[in-house]
């Protein structure tokens, strides 16, 4: 009974989710409400709170299928990369695409009021990892990786905000991977080249996101 059992409630809350991700991805709602998911999903509103306490508890779980999502894609991004520096490049590369090439992750990221701290937190953890290898292996010369970190995400989200709105072209990517490279203490070739490099963005799976347990 377990089994069975679990898969149905899986499946519940993931129509919410989808159902969330709807609503926050059409252009004519100005809101979201607790009694438009359930309406879209098809469930009762005391089966809402049965998956979530609040309103903010389910739109923070979108803010997990997109970090989730963007994770899964990095991982195949820096597959066969060279060295640190490669795998920083390629990163930043594909996060300042995402929301121009990526259909939905601009509305999604600027416009739907779905907070974006879980991506945030979910990329700074990643360059920690990649700069504290890179500087024991001597690639990188960091002096505060914290702050280096901070700067990195900053960066990087300003940019994507830019870029989703028209203020950047996409072909200023090269130019902000190369001064994010520098920072981090890579020779001014070296960082120029790397940010150069072709590189063809990696799509998502299409909104919206459902649960990998759902695939």
């Amino acid at each position: 009974m377990s089994g069975p059992m679990s898969a149905k409630k899986e499946r519940t809350r993931s129509s919410l989710l989808v159902a969330v991700q709807e609503i926050l991805l059409d252009p004519q709602v100005a809101a979201i409400s607790v009694p438009q998911i359930v309406e879209r999903a098809g469930v009762a509103q005391g089966t809402f709170y049965n998956y979530f306490d609040s309103l903010s508890d389910a739109i923070n779980g979108v803010g997990l299928l997109v970090l989730l999502e963007h994770a899964r894609v990095l991982e195949t991004v820096i597959e066969g990369a060279a060295d640190h520096p490669e795998v920083v490049a390629r990163s930043a590369k594909q996060s300042l695409m995402m929301s121009s090439c990526q259909p939905g992750a601009g509305r999604m990221l600027f416009e739907s009021g779905v907070p974006i701290d879980l991506l945030i937190s979910g990329m700074r953890a990643h360059l920690l990892h990649d700069l504290t290898v890179g500087v024991d292996e001597g690639v990188f010369s960091v002096d505060n990786l914290q702050v280096a970190s901070t700067i990195y995400v900053g960066t990087v989200v300003g940019a994507s905000m830019d870029l989703y709105r028209g203020r950047l072209e996409l072909d200023a990517i090269p130019a902000i991977v190369t001064y994010l490279l520098r920072l981090f203490g890579v020779n001014a070739r070296k960082a120029e080249r790397l940010a150069a490099a072709p590189q063809e963005f990696a799509p998502w799976r299409p909104f919206p996101l459902t649960p990998f347990t759902m695939e």
